[in-house]
């Protein structure tokens, strides 16, 4: 995946959508997002070799979970952006707004302020799309609610960049679309396929949350180092499906979604535990080799965490991840209290902490 600089507000893919006129519903939104996890990513070798710029069409499964990114755009009597955010945030959020104004065809000018309210960055999390996308809707409510779920979707995640260090620019990065999804949904379970299309919007049953597991002695992962990461792994993108791509996109499409539709969520579960532990494609020896400089021994560690869950609870009702490219590992189950006192063993190394999966989007549109 090689990283190309773009100009800031440069719409490198439009929506191909009739977008409505946009019409002005208030002075000011107030947005807060949940964030996404995110496992059984099928086509890694899109991430080495996209199709097409900046379009990403490797599928995955996300969850929502209670860690939250806050946005509140309000409206400016001339045409300026002003943005308050931290300085890796800036450049982001001002793309996000000129795209905006592109797609809607506006000039209004906006003051924005924008925040994770978490501290994981390039963790595993999607903190700069979650940022994005906060934004994108906050304008999108303002304007008259003109684009829809599945339109802002395809429109930041193929539009999608991260912090550059060259001024006026944002610099290409993978974007799949489920953080956009995920939180602008409502909804605790997003699958997305092809390009950037949302093929399932479901709720988990209320009795399941998540366990975050996250190294203690990872504290922020900047964007140079995510690079650094990216470019060790590129090898590994180009061949960690091993033919297992178009398999597990068939799994999604046959096995899957039709289960979940049935409120069955055994295929989910056993699915994702079977990727996790390498049976369609080596995915410990992916984050084992992304990972190991920092000392965590993924190859025997998903094996450790999957021997502790499953001696006790069954691998049809309960799942485990490494989140997006790590290094961020999350337990889905409905049994929390257990997977805790299971993980005492782990709590010198990382932070374990429970999350609620009952994460709602929250809009307030102020008229004054």
């Amino acid at each position: 995946m090689s990283v190309k600089d773009y100009k800031i507000g440069h719409l490198t893919n439009p929506l191909k959508a009739k977008i409505k006129k946009a019409s002005l519903k208030g002075k000011g939104c107030k947005i807060i997002v949940p964030a996404r996890i995110n496992t059984f990513l099928c086509h890694h070798n899109y991430f080495a070799h996209p199709p097409k710029p900046q379009i990403y069409p490797v599928d995955s499964i996300n969850f929502a979970i209670s860690k939250f990114t806050e946005a509140t755009v309000t409206i400016r009597n001339d045409r300026k952006i002003i943005i308050k955010a931290s300085d890796k945030h800036l450049a982001i959020i001002e793309h996000t707004v000129k795209i905006m104004q592109k797609t809607l065809d506006i000039e209004t000018g906006f003051n924005i302020t924008a925040r994770n309210l978490h501290k994981i960055s390039h963790g595993g999390l999607a903190s700069s799309s979650a940022i994005m996308s906060a934004v994108a809707q906050a304008i999108n409510v303002l304007m008259g609610n003109v684009l829809s779920v599945e339109d802002t979707t395809k429109l930041i995640s193929q539009n999608y960049g991260e912090e550059s260090s060259k001024r006026g620019f944002i610099s290409s990065a993978a974007s799949i679309g489920g953080s956009t999804a995920i939180g602008l949904s409502s909804k605790s379970l997003a699958i997305i396929g092809g390009e950037s299309e949302i093929w399932l919007l479901n709720n988990l049953p209320k009795e399941y949350s998540a366990v975050l597991l996250y190294p203690k002695k990872i504290k922020t992962i900047s964007k140079a180092l995510d690079d650094v990461l990216n470019k060790k792994e590129f090898s590994l993108l180009e061949t960690i499906d091993d033919g297992w791509g178009s398999i597990k996109e068939n799994i999604l499409k046959t096995k899957i979604i039709p289960a979940i539709n049935k409120k069955d969520y055994s295929a989910l579960f056993r699915t994702i535990n079977m990727y996790t532990i390498g049976a369609y494609g080596d995915i410990p020896g992916y984050f084992n080799s992304r990972w190991n400089s920092y000392g965590i021994s993924f190859n025997s560690l998903i094996y450790i965490i999957f021997s502790k869950i499953f001696s006790s609870l069954k691998i049809n009702e309960h799942c485990f991840f490494v989140s997006s490219n790590g290094p961020l590992i999350a337990v889905i189950t409905k049994n929390p209290k257990k997977v805790v006192d299971l993980f005492k063993e782990f709590e010198k190394s990382f932070s374990i902490e429970r999350v609620s999966l009952s994460a709602k989007t929250s809009i307030t549109l102020s008229k004054n």
